[in-house]
């Protein structure tokens, strides 16, 4: 009996016992199942203020829209920041901690900023089975003002773009998941942090943080 040796639609007969040929076979079909089963990624779509304040405010804008909407948040500092800034307190908060895949059939989910490392956003959003979801931003918070976003700021000011004036655009939310993958590459033992900043400093100490 001979036995396939190989991938694709290319195979190469050699003789194997009946043992080896099972083994084979068996090694196939997990490769098929892994392919067939292998998850994509969850669609992001990013929405964009210049600063924070007007973040606080279409974050409001939009829970008015849908006030079942939850916000969550990956740092603690940054979920009690939301809290002081908001003016209804009937907006309800989570920490990425505690939000679990049984509250999204009933409650729409809302990210509320984005964490340094891409791979550990997918890893969260896959758990929670979503198929897409809204992450919102300010250009003055430290992850993005890392990359240079207050050159990004001037220039948009510069433009006439109002405050208040959301960005969201497919070529932004690439160029933020390139910029979490550079950290990625960068962080060989992550340490975990109560904020953006100092998961920064934490992380990339030899660098310059905001």
């Amino acid at each position: 009996m001979k036995a396939p040796i190989g991938f694709g639609a290319f195979f190469f007969f050699a003789p194997a016992p009946q043992g080896e040929l099972l083994i084979l076979l068996a090694i196939f079909a997990f490769m098929f199942n892994f392919s067939k089963n292998k998850k994509t990624e969850t669609k992001i779509k990013d929405i964009i203020w210049i600063n924070s304040d007007a973040k606080w405010k279409g974050l409001e804008d939009l829970w008015r829209k849908d006030p079942n909407t939850v916000f969550v948040f990956w740092f603690d500092e940054s979920l009690e920041e939301a809290k002081s800034k908001v003016s209804d307190a009937k907006i309800e908060f989570a920490s990425a901690r505690e939000v679990n895949h049984h509250l999204i059939p009933t409650k729409p989910v809302i990210f509320a900023e984005h964490y340094p490392l891409q791979k550990k956003e997918q890893e969260l959003f896959q758990q929670l089975q979503l198929k897409e979801v809204k992450v919102l931003s300010a250009l003055d918070e430290p992850l993005f003002k890392k990359f240079g976003a207050d050159k990004i700021i001037d220039m948009l000011k510069h433009m006439g773009m109002k405050e208040n004036d959301p960005l969201e655009n497919q070529l932004i939310t690439n160029a933020i998941k390139n910029a979490q993958q550079k950290l990625e590459k960068q962080v060989i033992i992550e340490h975990s942090a109560p904020s953006q900043r100092s998961w920064l400093e934490k992380n990339l100490p030899s660098e310059k943080n905001y």
